[in-house]
């Protein structure tokens, strides 16, 4: 017999049987959660190496695949770069691409591209002035600040860290981030938190010495390694639970490696280092990570290694795989994770606002004719950096950095200029040695000491001084006509002396000693990077005194009235050995007696080179013709041939005429290249001939000559030994540093 349950009982039962059910989840998700702890915040640490940093980029790697998510990431030096760019949202692998596109010698280097620096600046090339600079000012000698002012590096984490410029708080970047510099006035170590990513990344390795101080919040800010190079605790700070440190140092070098002061130097600045670094290992616990790659011989300065460091990095986070392993998680839950790290570097981006700020001395109107960024435009990465580097082209500033802040879809551009603590009066020298075994030795010193800005338009004030065989003397007061400077005048006076030698065959048989003093102006079209255009008139006297030898009179003066035609076109990129670009010359020399000269004659000087490359392997094709007009030229002005890649073989300025011809193919190899200096060998073919008066320029009559030769490119000029040899010439040995200049 069943028992009829009341119809209220009923409702009870059901309510009961809801609210056990409901205890019983409860409970569950309470087992659960003490089942299940939080997942722990890992942290990573980047130290600084060098170029050994990209063994970071492996460990990196390896998180990824395993799922090891990231929650907080410092680094130090080139560890605080690689994290930066991890922070941002790259991948490893976009960081891999973007390391490894690099061009590691040219972008340890200031200069920009020679095509993008102004005419005016880079016609100095082809004087026997180095690359060496210091400032006058306020009596005192000064000079840069650094070796490298940090130009292409700071553009270069701009652009890559362009797509989070709007964030200053490094906490609210896809993975918080910190970055470690030094103090340089007190010391102290300085925790970056926030501010612009670029320039935090750049702080912490800005080597001192190499690279000039960082000011960022009025702070002098260099390297972080000497005070932090592992920075665990800073990245504990953060919040991290359990950290991953990766340690690229190297160890000490051995007593037998310490044999030069340098060495011994940088030996007490590792000491200091690996000090640091111990202290920081100290307080990794047992439940962290510590991983330390095995570098090989892959030094701080070996960035083109980077694929084989980023190999040995992966290997050696491999190592700790079985660690690494207790720290994945599912693809479920990694998979928002991995979303916040598929930021690829912007190839173009569109303009917004365009400021310039910084200007003291340079005129905010010239720089403004210079820049071609319009607000509105889209505009590639490629051309933003090229527009940038036409503006540090002027060679006023110590630095034009690109400021870029997004806003919505579009980036406000700032373009920060800092001229050169050094100027505006720069000092600048050059050496020139040559010898042969002919007999032909000279040497030249030349002192350039140029004024710039000293009115708003950008006038100039150079004085040349060179001593030495060919004592020489000019002073040029360059003076712009507008703010674009497209047009100028340029007034001048110049000495000079050399002396010249009179050939019958092989052999001397006169010295005379050639003496010029001239005053001229000139009116210019300034072609900006191209070269220049110049019309003006020239005087002043000649004269010649017979030194050695018996022929002609004991001495001769002329009275010297001309009007003088110049055009000049430079793109080589590279003026001692190029590897691609071209440039020209044409000169015209017009005498005119009407305007107190002592002859009537005229002469044209055309040249033209053009270089090829390959690979490693570069052709330089020039031709030169030169020839009088009507009248013929006098001795002292007639054209010249003779020595190193001028009909090698023949000795300096051998052979005299009315007209002169000469192509020239010039074939080398660059066997090594590094921040000092690059090393070739190569060989050049040459035909050409001069042409006395009656005598027909022809392709019959024309001179071999050739030459073998190994050169170096140095911050002094070209370096050569080579050996030459010439038809009806001789077999002689060359030896020249820098550039004859007179």
């Amino acid at each position: 017999m069943k028992t009829k349950i009341p119809r209220r009982g009923q409702t009870l039962c059901v309510v009961m049987l809801i609210l056990g059910l409901a205890v019983a989840g409860i409970l569950s998700s309470l087992s659960y959660a003490v089942e299940q702890p939080k997942r722990p915040r890992i942290g990573l640490v980047l130290g600084g190496g060098g170029a050994k940093g990209a063994a970071h980029i492996g460990v990196l790697k390896l998180l990824e695949e395993l799922r090891v998510p990231i929650d907080y990431i410092g680094g130090t030096s080139m560890g605080a770069l690689v994290a930066s760019m991890y922070a941002s949202g790259m991948s490893p692998e976009e960081i891999e691409r973007a390391v490894l596109a690099l061009d590691w010698d040219d972008l340890f280097t200031d200069s920009p591209p020679r095509s993008e620096i102004d005419f005016w600046r880079k016609r100095e090339d082809f004087t026997i002035l180095s690359a060496l600079e210091l400032g006058i000012k306020d009596g005192k000698v000064r000079a840069p600040r650094g070796v490298i002012a940090g130009q292409k590096i700071g553009l270069l984490f701009e652009t890559i860290l362009m797509p989070v410029s709007n964030i200053t708080d490094f906490d609210k970047l896809p993975t918080p981030y910190r970055a470690v510099a030094s103090d340089l006035e007190t010391g102290d170590t300085v925790v970056l938190k926030g501010g612009r990513l670029a320039d935090a990344a750049r702080a912490s390795m800005s080597v001192p010495g190499v690279f000039p101080p960082v000011e960022v919040n009025g702070r002098y800010l260099a390297d972080g390694g000497i005070v932090r190079n592992l920075p665990v605790d800073v990245v504990r700070e953060m919040g991290a639970d359990i950290i991953i440190a990766v340690d690229v140092g190297q160890n000490l070098p051995s007593r037998e490696e310490l044999g030069s002061p340098m060495a011994i130097m940088n030996q007490m600045v590792d000491i200091m280092i690996k000090e640091n670094v111990k202290a920081q290992i100290d307080q990794l616990e047992k439940k962290d990570i510590f991983i330390r790659p095995d570098l090989g011989t892959v030094s701080s300065g070996d960035f083109k290694r980077g694929e084989e460091a980023i190999a040995r990095g992966l290997k050696a986070a491999r190592e700790k795989e079985t660690e690494l392993r207790r720290l994945s998680v599912s693809e479920q839950e990694y998979a928002p994770y991995r979303a916040k790290h598929q930021r690829k570097p912007p190839t173009s981006i569109r303009v917004g606002t365009v400021e310039v700020e910084g200007l003291n001395r340079v005129s905010p109107e010239t720089v403004k004719n210079k820049l071609k960024i319009k607000p509105g435009e889209e505009i590639s990465i490629e051309e933003l950096k090229h527009q940038i580097g036409i503006v540090y082209g002027m060679e006023d500033f110590e630095r034009v950095a690109l400021e870029a802040k997004r806003r919505d879809d579009v980036y406000d551009m700032k373009i920060q200029t800092q001229e050169k603590s050094w100027g505006p009066n720069y000092l600048r020298w050059g050496i020139s040695l040559s010898s042969s075994s002919t007999g032909d030795r000279y040497y030249d010193i030349l002192f350039d000491y140029t004024m710039r800005w000293l009115n708003r338009m950008g006038a100039e004030w150079k004085n040349q001084f060179q001593i030495g065989s060919t004592p020489y003397f000019l002073s040029e007061f360059y003076q712009p006509l507008e703010s674009s400077r497209s047009f100028f005048v340029a007034p001048r006076v110049a000495w000079k002396q050399q002396y010249v030698n009179l050939y019958q065959g092989n052999d001397i048989i006169a010295e005379f000693r050639d003496r010029e003093a001239t005053a001229g102006a000139d009116f210019g079209i300034d072609l900006k990077q191209y070269g220049e255009i110049r019309l003006g008139y020239e005087g002043g006297k000649e004269q010649q005194a017979l030194y050695k030898g018996t022929p002609g009179p004991p001495r001769q003066d002329f009275d010297l009235s001309a009007f003088v035609g110049h055009v000049r076109i430079d793109q080589l990129d590279n003026v001692n050995f190029p590897h691609s670009g071209y440039a020209g010359r044409i000169y015209y020399y017009d005498s005119m007696p009407g305007l107190g000269a002592d002859g009537r004659y005229q002469k044209i000087d055309v040249e033209l080179e053009k270089a090829f490359t390959y690979r490693s392997y570069t052709v330089l094709a020039s031709a030169r013709f030169g020839s009088n007009i009507n009248s013929a030229i006098p001795f002292y002005d007639e054209f010249t041939l003779g020595g190193f890649l001028q009909l090698s073989g023949y000795q300096l300025d051998q052979l005299r005429g009315q007209q002169v011809g000469l192509g020239r193919l010039r074939a080398y190899w660059r066997a090594s290249q590094s921040l000092l200096g690059s090393f070739y060998t190569g060989i050049s073919l040459e035909a050409g001939n001069v042409w006395t008066e009656g005598q027909n320029a022809a392709f019959n009559t024309l001179l071999k000559a050739g030459s073998v030769f190994i050169g170096y490119d140095t911050v002094l000029g070209p370096l050569y030994l080579a050996v030459g040899d010439a038809e009806r010439g001789t077999t002689t040995f060359y030896f020249s540093l820098g550039r004859q200049f007179y």
